[in-house]
């Protein structure tokens, strides 16, 4: 899909991979609507690009304000084409001693909270017979880490949903692609939840490297490597490849010693 003069949501707009990811559809000339839950950032990236974004600010969390989201785009611009669910929190701890309540506010961002954007967005995307929604995951969902085995978990299942939804879609012109950015030079890692501090090792050198590649059924995934940070700019690019393409894309993901990933 061209996004030129698409009308594209992103969650999680306010720095990051959110930010970096409308800086690149604002230079393609698609209409923005930038959604977190702080107002102020967003306001300042939008007076920074072209096109007058809207800036709806928005816990995702929220079913409510999900709603509200999805409403003020129609009202703005009568449509919505493509949904980018970015916004997220981490969480990290050793699962013998995660918290529940600290594991289901990541499920309420990472999954419910996508899950209530793609409900409200897609009776409008089915009715005008295009659209594409683009969730955000984690490399973790294919190959999870020691102490962030939560995260990961939240990221799995919203890989999981994303499958089963691009084959109910099938034929409606909405089309469902997932995004596996791994380690970023972003904020992340300092806001997620639980109790992190600790060093996680990924793999002793010498284990082979490995690949994982989309099977045939599910979503289209760009899943880049870990062999080291990369910055938000580099996976806004994948998701702009992605709208072009229909192929499944899939990067061997290096499992070295020492690795910190936030």
């Amino acid at each position: 899909m061209d996004p030129r003069n698409k009308v594209v949501i992103i969650t999680g707009a306010s720095a990051g991979i959110g930010a970096a990811t409308a800086q690149l559809f604002a230079a393609a000339g698609a209409r923005l609507v930038l959604a977190a839950r702080s107002r102020e950032p967003l306001e300042r990236l939008a007076a920074a690009l072209p096109g007058r974004p809207l800036v709806v600010p928005t816990d995702v969390a929220d079913p409510a304000q999900c709603r509200a989201l999805v409403s003020r785009t129609l009202e703005a611009h009568g449509r919505s084409d493509i949904l980018i669910n970015n916004a997220g929190v981490g969480l990290a701890g050793p699962v013998a001693e995660l918290s529940p309540a600290d594991l289901e506010r990541a499920l309420a961002v990472d999954l419910l909270g996508p899950l209530l954007l793609i409900q409200a967005a897609l009776p409008g995307m089915r009715a005008q017979g295009s659209g594409q929604i683009i969730n955000v995951s984690t490399v973790l969902a294919a190959q999870p880490l020691p102490y962030l085995g939560g995260y990961a978990a939240a990221k799995a299942a919203l890989e999981r949903l994303s499958e089963a939804l691009r084959m109910e879609l099938r034929g409606s012109g909405v089309a469902v692609s997932v995004v596996r950015p791994g380690t970023t030079r972003t904020g992340f890692g300092g806001n997620r939840l639980g109790s992190g501090s600790e060093r996680r090792r990924v793999a002793p050198k010498g284990v082979p490297a490995t690949s994982h590649a989309a099977p045939t059924c599910a979503p289209p995934t760009v899943s880049p490597s870990w062999q080291a940070p990369c910055s938000p700019a580099s996976w806004s690019a994948c998701s702009a490849r992605r709208l072009r393409g229909s192929a499944s894309l899939s990067v061997p993901i290096h499992l070295e010693s020492d690795i910190t990933c936030d």
